[in-house]
């Protein structure tokens, strides 16, 4: 609910500390608009800008502890923080507020990194223990807030976005070809990479430890898939599911006083968010869904059908090619880090209308990874069903006749889905979602770097964080290994990197809670039959939901938020995509081969070939590059915004 920077300064005149904070935060503004303020605390100084949800006045940061030994800046919710307030009560801590930031800082105190299998919620924090000057930076499970960091002279530099961190004096600025090579295969950085050289990201579930000069990183969670032997009883998962996602739900309701709506897409699973929410509130949920004027993208119709059988406040939006330009024009060159996912177009414009109404929204994030919803695991269980009598060669061949049909500039039309599944047919079962919808395969990559970022590549492992997440589970079926592959990066780098850039972009907090921990785990212990029945996706959600939803919400198959990305390069954006990826404005950057770029251009804009999302992936890091670090010698320079609220501790 909040952005925050910070850094070692044990030497720096509080002037210059105040000056460097206010310039780094001062990129991030968007993310608290309800105030800011800065502290140095023996040796680090923070700096924090709020959108308040719990005890605006006790919770303003950044905060220090009753002793004064332990200064934090917190960005995100606590959501069990009265259960944890009255477990502290109870062991006899004093406590001055009712925020959930006290909570954590005495709760740290009182236990130390142990807190944090205690703790309930989405968030990232800097922490610094004087006791031991110590400086912790930790990110939640699932990895909801962003959280990056550098090494300086004096220690370390850290804030919610890559923007704000490239304006500290000591941070790094060359672009990382390694990563961005990651980027153009899984559509994100993944972390701990960033795109830059030498900043990286806290990885979810992990937190770094900083004590003189020495630099420890700890993974106190990842995914598990460990179903549970013998039969499980349907009936007794299905009651365990629906009490921990109503559960779920609750918690993010009831741990604000501030009114929460829905974003509704009419799909099954931001449907049963809404459903429960509705069910929990006194009165009508705002909801808000948004459709295409493109009719082969619109799938409006069915939220507002959910919308009046729920009863929710709906509120509708039409988004044109103009409007998902004007997103581009307006924020892509200020982009936190670039991000390949189309859907945070019309997330953007979904985020804007919704924070016009309240300041916090739910969505069904995460269901699909954790139920098996998406195609893919449909196709997956195609796949293994067609390779026991279907050589794989044979299936590719019969794949690419795809290449036959027409093109079609609708919701994943049957050309694009043949063509990936030829794409990812001989990958291993963790790669294949990525072989398939990358925007360039990894062999394809020499081919469009210039020749010296080549000459970086000769190491390039794209999958190696999912390597590493997968290591030592032999057991794990294939199906279990495409779960969590999709889990390890695409859930945690691409869904929540939009959900939070989509909403913070307008200071809406995003909330999810399908990737409620607890909810989590448990699907983790469920046999794949209970998520994928034969072919019919979210099994145990659909039964779950029968009683909630119109029948048609239970059983349809939703297409997903999907851009008309092919037309709005070749039309709205055209300007935009000749001038961005022109030969003069790539050799300026150094990273691509402009004759290749293009090759890429002319056949996407002939019609004879749909680039749309390499040129995608490309422009989204041009626009990022020219905005971010051509000009970060003057941005990082520029003058400081001044705080709202200055506050010292020491």
């Amino acid at each position: 609910m909040c952005g925050f920077v910070g850094f070692s300064d044990p030497r720096a005149a509080p002037e210059t500390s105040r000056a460097t904070a206010e310039r780094m935060l001062s990129a991030i503004a968007h993310r608290g608009p309800d105030g800011s303020g800065w502290c140095h605390h023996r040796g680090v100084t923070f700096a924090h800008c709020a959108l308040a949800f719990v005890d605006p006045e006790g919770g303003r940061q950044p905060f220090t502890s009753r002793g004064g030994a332990t200064a934090v800046v917190f960005n995100g919710e606590i959501y069990n923080h009265a259960e944890l307030r009255h477990a502290l009560l109870a062991d006899g801590a004093v406590l001055r507020t009712t925020s959930d930031t006290e909570v954590l800082v005495e709760l740290y105190e009182r236990e130390g990194v142990r807190a944090l299998d205690r703790l309930r919620g989405m968030y990232a924090f800097a922490l610094h223990d004087a006791r031991t000057d110590t400086t912790l930076l930790v990110r939640d499970p699932l990895g909801k807030k962003p959280l990056y960091y550098t090494s300086t002279p004096d220690g370390i530099a850290f804030a919610s976005e890559l923007a704000a961190l490239l304006r500290h004096p000591d941070c790094p600025r060359a672009p990382d070809v390694t990563a961005t090579a990651d980027y153009l295969v899984l559509q994100a950085f993944p972390a701990p990479g960033s795109a830059v050289t030498g900043v990286h990201k806290v990885r979810p579930g992990s937190y770094l430890r900083f004590r003189r000069g020495r630099r420890e990183e700890v993974e106190y969670w990842r995914p598990e898939l460990r179903p549970a032997h013998g039969r499980v009883p349907a009936r007794e998962a299905r009651e365990r599911f629906e009490e921990l996602f109503t559960a779920a739900v609750a918690r993010r309701t009831a741990s604000t006083p501030r009114r929460l709506g829905v974003l509704l897409s009419g799909g099954l699973d931001s449907s049963a968010v809404a459903a429960v929410a509705q069910r929990l509130s006194d009165g009508p949920v705002p909801t808000f869904s948004a459709g295409f004027d493109n009719p082969a993208f619109d799938e409006s119709g069915h939220a507002e059908a959910v919308a009046r059988h729920l009863g929710t406040e709906h509120h509708a939006i039409r988004i044109g090619q103009r409007d998902l330009a004007e997103v581009v024009t307006s924020e892509y060159a200020g982009a936190d880090e670039p991000l390949a996912d189309p859907s945070l177009l019309p997330t953007r414009l979904i985020c804007r209308e919704a924070r016009r109404h309240v300041r916090g929204v739910l969505t069904g994030d995460g269901a699909d990874e954790l139920l098996l919803g998406y195609r893919f695991f449909q196709a997956e269980r195609a796949m293994e069903t067609l390779l026991r009598v279907i050589p794989a060669d044979r299936i590719q061949a019969l794949a690419r006749l795809a290449r036959h049909l027409p093109e079609r500039s609708g919701n994943l039309p049957v050309r694009a889905a043949l063509q990936q599944l030829a794409r990812g047919v001989r990958a291993a079962p963790e790669h294949r979602f990525y072989a398939s919808t990358a925007p360039f395969g990894p062999g394809e990559l020499a081919g469009l770097f210039s020749a010296e970022a080549r000459e970086r590549l000769t190491e390039h492992e794209p999958f190696r964080e999912i390597a590493r997440l997968l290591a030592g589970r032999p057991a794990l079926t294939a199906m279990e290994r495409s779960q969590l592959g999709i889990m390890c990066h695409f859930l945690r780098d691409v869904i929540l990197t939009k959900a939070d850039r989509g909403g913070m972009r307008s200071a809406l907090e995003i909330r999810s809670p399908f990737l409620d921990l607890d909810l989590v785990e448990f699907c983790g212990t469920l046999p794949t039959d209970l998520k994928l029945r034969r072919f019919t996706s979210k099994h145990l959600l659909r039964r779950v939901a029968a009683d909630w939803l119109p029948r048609r919400t239970v059983r349809q198959t939703k297409l997903g938020f999907r851009t008309p990305l092919a037309e709005l390069l070749r039309g709205a954006l055209r300007p935009v995509l000749v001038e961005s990826l022109a030969p003069s404005a790539l050799a300026a950057g150094g990273m691509f081969d402009p004759v290749a770029v293009r090759g890429l251009v002319d056949a996407h804009l002939t019609r004879r070939k749909d680039n749309s999302r390499r040129l995608w992936a490309l422009l989204c890091y041009q626009l990022w590059y020219e905005g971010q670090l051509a000009s970060a010698r003057t941005t990082h320079s520029g003058p400081p915004v001044l705080s709202k609220e200055i506050r010292h501790a020491v």
